[in-house]
């Protein structure tokens, strides 16, 4: 398993931890069946053990690993169905975020979105995947702000940082980024005409197209349905080194 980082904050050590778990076993590097071992992991990032607990823990609440009493935690990975289904309900959220934006959205919250699409498209056009990812997060956390709902905000951050690292896998397929800055600005465009309905609607596509466009990165790990992401790096990955990672 790799020892950086592609985050381009400095995460907890158990958040950093299970980023990398969650990337070894997305690519197949930890194959389903494959134990972890809480000692060996820790020396392997160089941190304690209770981060990796902690880390293990999450991924076995997000389908990642099994949990079995007084045994190691076993790597489960996922099917392309949970993968998409995923991604479904994040598009759900996200919509309702874009609703509420678009009937609640100051002049202020359009400023900051638009100041956030420009770096993506400049991101897009020069084809920096992390960077454009950072912008695309800043985008989406300006409708969340514009959205005024904290709850449901919370809950969407759960479920976009659990799939951080299958959306910027599909920003790495030709013409995506340019693709995803056109869907952010149709996004925009409801939002500041304050049309719910067309706001949701673009920004449920948008997540949408994103599972869909993993598909072409899904490959059968073995017959049992499970796969893994394929043809995912980029030149331009920016890391940060796992000593970086904040306790």
């Amino acid at each position: 398993m790799s020892k950086s980082s592609e985050v381009k904050g400095l995460p907890s050590q158990a958040e950093f931890v299970r980023q990398r778990l969650s990337e070894a076993i997305m690519t197949g590097e930890l194959a389903p069946g494959s134990f972890l071992s809480e000692g060996q992991i820790a020396d392997d990032f160089g941190v304690s053990r209770p981060p990796v607990r902690e880390a293990i823990r999450i991924l076995a609440g997000d389908g990642l690993v099994t949990l079995r009493p007084r045994q190691r935690a076993i790597v489960r990975g996922q099917t392309a169905s949970e993968i998409i289904d995923q991604f479904e309900a994040m598009a759900e959220l996200e919509a309702a975020c874009a609703r509420l934006a678009a009937r609640r959205r100051s002049e202020g919250d359009i400023v900051a979105m638009e100041r956030t699409l420009a770096d993506c498209l400049r991101y897009a056009e020069l084809d920096q995947v992390d960077d454009y990812y950072s912008a695309n997060l800043a985008f989406h956390e300006a409708i969340f702000g514009a959205s005024g709902n904290t709850y449901l905000t919370t809950e969407t951050r759960k479920l976009r940082d659990r799939l951080r690292f299958l959306r910027i896998s599909q920003g790495r397929l030709p013409g995506r980024l340019t693709q995803s800055s056109r869907e952010h600005s149709d996004v925009l465009e409801a939002i500041r005409a304050q049309d719910a309905t067309e706001a949701a609607q673009k920004m449920r596509s948008h997540l949408i197209i994103q599972g869909e466009s993993l598909r072409a990165m899904l490959k059968h790990t073995d017959a049992s349905g499970v796969v893994h992401l394929i043809e995912l790096r980029s030149e331009n990955s920016q890391r940060t080194s796992p000593e970086e990672a904040k306790t």
